[in-house]
């Protein structure tokens, strides 16, 4: 059976609440490859990127997770019938399928709050989107040392990376145009 791995990884700036989600596609015989001869470029060139403002860390993540699913089920060519293996450093994302029968018996409603939960939306459409892909989530200890990486931390580091440094890019041409308006 064919197996696929997606990872995924997001970088928020809590001040502007804008952040940078990423996700990467590949066959998991990358994950054969011993760590040092995994290119930064392997990554780069594949990883998928997005920029979404007004959100939280939580929220963002399930949603960088669903995106990629999407994209998964929608333009990827692998068969149907893969073994597909989701990678997050995010204790939500990697939590989600263990809270699920909670969540659903209460119907989506907080313990103590007694209301629908801010994310129960973006929840239900993951638990839709595991019944149809039949995904397994594995959780990646982010910012590991470089010495302990093993392959999958070595292309996950390189992910977290990438999205740190797009969300510094994104960052710097907010901060250009902020600029530029105040020379107004």
């Amino acid at each position: 059976m064919t197996s696929v791995s997606l990872f995924t990884d997001v970088s928020l700036n809590p001040k502007s609440k804008c952040g940078v989600g990423a996700y990467l596609i590949l066959p998991a015989s990358f994950l054969d490859i011993p760590p040092h001869q995994i290119e930064r470029s392997l990554v780069t060139d594949r990883l998928v990127t997005r920029t979404v403002e007004n959100t939280t860390s939580t929220k963002f993540e399930v949603q960088t997770v669903l995106w990629a699913l999407e994209a998964y089920r929608n333009e990827c060519m692998f068969p149907r019938t893969a073994k597909l293996r989701v990678f997050s450093d995010s204790q939500c994302v990697a939590g989600l399928l263990k809270r699920r029968p909670v969540l659903e018996t209460t119907g989506f409603i907080g313990r103590s709050s007694h209301r629908l939960l801010k994310n129960a939306k973006l929840y239900q459409t993951f638990y839709e989107l595991h019944d149809e892909l039949g995904f397994e989530v594995i959780k990646v200890a982010g910012h590991a040392p470089s010495k302990s990486h093993d392959t999958i931390h070595r292309i996950f580091s390189y992910v977290d990376k990438e999205v740190r440094k797009a969300l510094r890019r994104v960052k710097g041409e907010r901060e250009l145009k902020h600029t530029d308006r105040d020379k107004m």
